[in-house]
């Protein structure tokens, strides 16, 4: 393994092919400032889930892509359409490794990898977003504009906003019950509010949050039961991080607090409800949105 210390040396005596075809490039803005990418890119590489969501919601299948840390491979609904080499695990991308697949352009961001930008874009052509998330629909856009395939993205959110409307009607008819949003960690629970992926798609579609969840931010933690009644709502949606690892709500539901809770709990996926943030996680979390809100009747 090359340490990061020496790779801009190897950057420079290893000159990346792309700068001998940036006579054919477009130049794109983003959050850290413009690159020229290729007109038809063919080797891309993605590190985040977000951004390999987002390549293969717009048809393009990246040659790499780092997994979340402590999951160790790609979310299942993403594994089932690509097999990309593995960069390793989000939060240390396998510079050395990322360089000998030789990329043509990068996508990322600067909030999970910001301090990497003059590495990367010295080895290819590189757009970051500024961050992950809420700013899913923006993020896509870009990628999909460094990609050189914008109406693919906007036919794809057309089609989002057009199944948030009928999950809006539906779920006025049900009589606008309040959905909590709970992720089950090792050391604490976490409520996720507006600006987290998940929030910001149940905002979009105009669903109703308990006043636990109802302000801005992108989670509450909660480390004790005494505080269970945060988590209640008509419905309880609730997924599990790596719960092979531990999984803290799994006690919880031992302690006395636990009947307190008087919603109905439906368990979901956390590989896309929570680690996907792109648009065939938005997909997928929609239509679990509208088969649960359709199954919901107040108690």
């Amino acid at each position: 393994m090359v340490t990061w210390l020496f790779l801009p040396l190897l950057v420079l005596l290893h000159p990346p092919a792309w700068g001998e075809k940036a006579a054919g490039c477009r130049l794109l803005s983003h959050a850290m400032g413009e690159s020229c990418v290729p007109a038809q890119p063919r080797r891309v590489a993605v590190l985040d889930t977000g951004e390999l969501d987002m390549a293969l919601a717009l048809g393009v299948t990246p040659i790499a892509a780092t997994t979340p840390y402590q999951v160790g491979q790609f979310p299942a609904y993403l594994a089932q359409a690509a097999s990309p080499a593995s960069l390793g695990v989000v939060q240390e991308p396998d510079l050395e490794r990322l360089m000998q697949l030789q990329p043509d352009l990068v996508l990322g961001s600067r909030l999970r990898h910001g301090r990497l930008y003059p590495l990367l874009s010295g080895m290819a052509p590189t757009v970051f977003s500024e961050n992950v998330g809420a700013s899913w629909a923006e993020n896509f856009l870009l990628f999909a504009r460094a990609l050189g395939r914008e109406p693919q993205a906007e036919r794809r959110l057309a089609a989002i906003d057009a199944r948030c409307r009928r999950i809006a009607a539906l779920h006025a008819r049900k009589g606008h019950p309040t959905l909590s949003l709970v992720r089950s960690m090792q050391t604490h629970v976490r409520l996720y509010l507006r600006d987290s992926f998940v929030g910001s798609l149940l905002a979009h579609c105009g669903l109703d949050r308990p006043a636990s969840q109802a302000g801005g931010g992108f989670a509450r933690q909660l480390a004790s039961p005494r505080h269970i009644k945060a988590l209640d709502g008509d419905i309880i949606l609730l997924s599990e991080y790596a719960p092979e690892k531990g999984s803290l709500i799994r006690r919880w539901r031992d302690s006395a607090f636990w009947p307190l809770l008087g919603g109905r709990l439906y368990e979901v996926d956390d590989g896309y409800w929570m680690l996907g943030i792109g648009p065939l996680a938005a997909e997928k979390v929609l239509v679990d949105l509208e088969r649960i809100i359709d199954d919901y009747s107040p108690r």
